[in-house]
């Protein structure tokens, strides 16, 4: 249905969900049942209805500019029965209580669509169904209403929520105009941020889907928020998402933000909740927590404060949450459906369980979608696909004191299940601690829609069996991985024996979810100072290897980073002790030669350990794998005194070799020691022949092995060369000579080969 200029859509559940809902936050209500679940257990329900009855009947209905659209369950114009049918495990009463104001405005939204769509009709009969998936249970209500009290209440929902769209609409005209006079927030334009800025424009107006690569320190942040805030100032744009892995670059996202747009735009952090949650480790039930119970009642003013703040960072979330004494993360998220722009983690995105449906609504139908540091994307999206579930977890659950019988008899049939599926998969020539591939798992699937069945019915007490609850969790997120499996590229891994025995669903290519996931954005950017080769992350990402890709060399070219190669100290495992004296003396005279603080990086705790006890001296510190917050700082405050002649011993891939920003001149030089390929698996064989045979790499060990590898070590290099001061890197492992390892080396390091014995000389020259 082609809509007139100026008008919006919204669907009846949008509709009635912003308008009637009311109460509390419920984590027992808010899925007991699966989609699928749902459409099949309602088809059963319909059938042998009479020749009037009709399914599935899609209806709409204007209110000004507002065109409301729905789809009928059941309508039978014979009898003037409407019907609205819910799936749920749960307690029908306790849910009716909770949401049923909800279920029961859209059924009369839909009953007045059907009113105002047919004068003939003086009285209708509402009928709200409840079943069960797993039996024929069914419980209704039912309720006689006319014509006339229909109509108004079509009428006065539509116009609560217009009052609200007129809000924002006047709110979003006074964003555009000040947004088309902004200018650049900074002195000037540093070398290549205005080539790039201007394609990430077009790319928003255009829809296109760009792969950005430029090294860090280089503007490359508010080279993307920038161009998008442009973008929603000439109407092209309505909205922009900002996707980060870190802390570190979501404190960059909101800075680029508020030094772009000032107060202008309203910018919404969210932060996950088990960090911004007031009562951490209690579920999210009224009886446990004030800040749950009465949310729906309290959070429609609490947004509105919220969504004055500037900037809606994480504090700005706390304080309003704490006023309004609602949930700090739910309103968050909240406030994220009306925010000009959303700072998030990837997974509120690509995770299936825990995206951020409301991204999308009446007024913000055009979203932006910038992706930060996309070199882990591939890497994160398996995961968020992936699950794995052990056996002793569910062993443990079941030794809780006072387990119901009813859960107790569905975790001893989980736990039966594993024990028989590792006793009839596991091969005769399989170690204890080894990997295997396995069918999909059916005995156990049948065995976890029990469990989930008895969940519903007979609902864990969180609080009195803690371990309960998190098999629970791990129980139902497993079920839904395997239906994802079904629809991808899925392969099913066991490990382990008895209690340690344990099976993961893992996806081998995440490339179809990325590409369906980014489908409806208007437009993206993928950014990174690490992506090349670039159409192996294009084909990754589900892209067409040649699809659009911008490159900069930014501050960091050439004549701005010396990069050396040294081949002739093997750091293979079995060398290491032979060659560490070697390997001291190239780092004591790399940092010699180049002044200032460096960070030396290793692929392991054990070798960096090594390394520095061998090097010695108060200038030198080792990254710890159990820093906790404060000490991490502490580290990077002391690395960022310029020119104390530091060197800080850390660990590729760990929080002090990626996306960490340490002073623009703190850092002259890295020493990055081996390569770190992943230890082979069974997990990563897997991976690598299905990107293989998808076409995504050209051989197996490029997307499994050599891809996380280069990424870590490119990664580790970009903490260096910041803020156009001179750097050096020096690479040690006679690997990175290889063509298959230097393809991921980007091309604007014009990479040496340089013996270990010279390599002083290359550097003070």
């Amino acid at each position: 249905m082609k809509l007139p200029a100026g008008a919006m859509k919204v669907g009846v559940k949008e509709l009635a969900e912003f308008v009637h809902r009311r109460g509390d936050i419920h984590y027992r209500y808010e899925m007991s049942a699966l989609a699928q679940e749902g459409i099949q257990r309602q088809k059963a329900y319909q059938q042998g209805r009479s020749a009037t009855y009709r399914r599935e009947v899609s209806v709409t209905a204007a209110f000004g500019d507002l065109h409301v659209m729905g789809r009928i369950d059941g309508w039978d114009a014979a009898a003037n029965l409407v019907e609205e049918v819910k799936t749920t495990r749960a307690d029908v009463a306790a849910l009716h209580e909770r949401l049923g104001a909800v279920h029961d405005a859209q059924l009369a939204l839909y009953a007045a669509m059907l009113v105002l769509a047919d004068e003939s009709l003086e009285a209708l009969t509402l009928r709200l169904v409840y079943l069960h998936p797993d039996t024929t249970d069914e419980v209704t209500f039912e309720q006689a209403r006319s014509a006339q009290d229909l109509a108004g209440f079509f009428a006065s929902t539509c116009r609560a929520y217009v009052d609200w769209l007129r809000r924002t609409r006047a709110r979003l005209a006074e964003r555009n105009k000040r947004l088309r006079s902004m200018g650049f927030p900074h002195a000037g334009f540093r070398p290549d941020q205005r080539r790039l800025a201007k394609h990430v424009y077009r790319g928003f107006r255009d829809r296109v889907d760009w792969l950005l690569e430029a090294p860090t320190g280089s503007g490359k942040t508010i080279a993307c928020v920038f161009p998008a805030l442009k973008a929603m100032g000439e109407g092209e744009l309505d909205r922009v998402v900002f996707l980060t892995s870190r802390t570190t670059g979501q404190r960059a996202a909101e800075g680029a933000f508020k030094d772009a747009a000032a107060d202008a735009a309203v910018a919404v952090t969210v932060t996950a909740k088990d960090r911004i949650c007031f009562n951490p480790g209690t579920p999210c039930d009224p009886e446990l927590c004030e800040y749950a119970s009465g949310y729906y009642d309290r959070m429609p003013s609490a947004r509105l404060e919220l969504l004055a703040q500037r900037p809606v960072d994480r504090a700005a979330v706390e304080a309003v949450a704490r006023r309004h004494r609602v949930c700090p993360f739910e309103l968050s998220l909240d406030a994220a459906a009306w925010a000009d722009a959303v700072i998030c983690d990837y997974n509120y995105v690509f995770d299936p369980v825990i995206s951020l449906k409301r991204l999308d609504n009446a007024v913000f139908r055009r979203v932006g979608l910038i992706v930060d540091e996309a070199h882990q994307l591939g890497d994160r999206v398996r995961g968020m696909l992936g699950m794995n579930l052990r056996r002793g977890l569910v062993e443990a659950a079941l030794a809780e004191p006072e387990l119901p019988a009813a859960l107790a008899k569905g975790l001893r049939c989980v736990d039966r299940a594993m024990a028989d599926l590792a006793r009839q998969t596991r091969p005769a020539h399989v170690d204890a601690d080894a990997e295997w591939e396995i069918h999909e798992p059916q005995r156990l699937l049948r065995a976890i829609d029990r469990w989930l069945a008895a969940a519903a019915e007979t609902p864990v007490d969180a609080r009195a069996q803690p371990l309960a609850g998190e098999a629970h969790l791990d129980l139902l997120r497993f079920r839904r991985a395997c239906d994802w499996a079904e629809e991808g590229s899925f392969r099913y891994v066991a490990n382990g024996a008895g209690r340690r025995f344990g099976i993961e669903v893992v996806c081998t290519v995440p490339s179809d979810h990325i590409q369906r996931t980014m489908a409806p954005f208007h437009g993206s950017v993928r950014v990174s100072g690490t992506l090349t080769p670039p159409h192996v992350f294009q084909r990754l990402h589900g892209f067409d290897a040649d699809a659009g890709c911008l490159r900069s060399a930014g501050i960091g070219s050439a004549d701005r980073l010396g990069v050396f190669i040294v081949a002739d100290i093997s750091t293979y495992y079995r060398d290491r002790a032979a060659t560490l004296p070697k390997l001291v003396t190239l780092i004591q005279g790399v940092c010699s030669a180049s002044p200032g603080n460096h960070l030396v990086a290793f692929p392991s705790f054990e070798y960096a350990n090594a390394a520095a006890r061998a090097c010695a001296g108060e200038h030198i510190r080792c990254q710890r794998p159990d820093m906790d917050a404060a000490e991490r700082e502490a580290f990077i405050g002391w690395l960022n005194e310029e020119n104390a002649g530091r060197i800080g011993f850390v660990v590729m891939g760990g929080v002090f070799a990626e996306s960490v920003d340490f002073d623009s001149r703190a850092l002259h030089g890295i020493v990055v020691v081996g390569i770190g390929v992943p230890p082979r698996s069974l997990k990563r064989d897997l991976i690598g022949a299905d990107s293989a045979a998808g076409g995504i790499a050209a051989d197996g060990d490029e997307i499994a092995y050599r891809q996380p590898a280069m990424t870590r070590v490119a990664q580790a290099v970009g903490r260096i060369a910041r803020g156009g001061a001179p750097g050096v890197a020096v690479l040690v492992d006679p690997r990175f000579r290889s063509p298959a390892y230097r393809a991921f080396l980007p091309a604007r390091w014009r990479a040496r080969v340089v013996p270990s014995k010279a390599a002083f000389d290359g550097l003070r020259h």
